[in-house]
């Protein structure tokens, strides 16, 4: 059981982008939700469903994909230190 089968295609903000790698040659490439969420059968779909459901866009390869979701928010690094 992964985060991804706990999260919906519904649940992800339309306009978030969603990284689709290849498992097989590693291309990558982004995809975004409310583009599969026009579809009816795709509007309750897991992540992990959703994941199998998609295949590798470069030509002549077709093989399986990771998802992640990407996350823009400003990061900081560790601040603390010894008192």
């Amino acid at each position: 059981m992964t985060w991804k089968t706990n999260i919906q295609l519904s649940d992800v903000d339309p306009s978030e982008r969603i990284e689709a790698t290849c498992k097989t040659c590693g291309y990558s490439w982004y995809e975004l939700p409310q583009t599969h969420l026009e579809k009816r059968r795709n509007k309750y779909l897991f992540l992990d469903e959703f994941e199998t459901s998609l295949q590798c866009r470069q030509w002549g390869c077709r093989g399986s994909i990771r998802i992640a979701l990407t996350n823009e928010a400003e990061t900081e690094g560790f601040q603390g230190g010894l008192t």
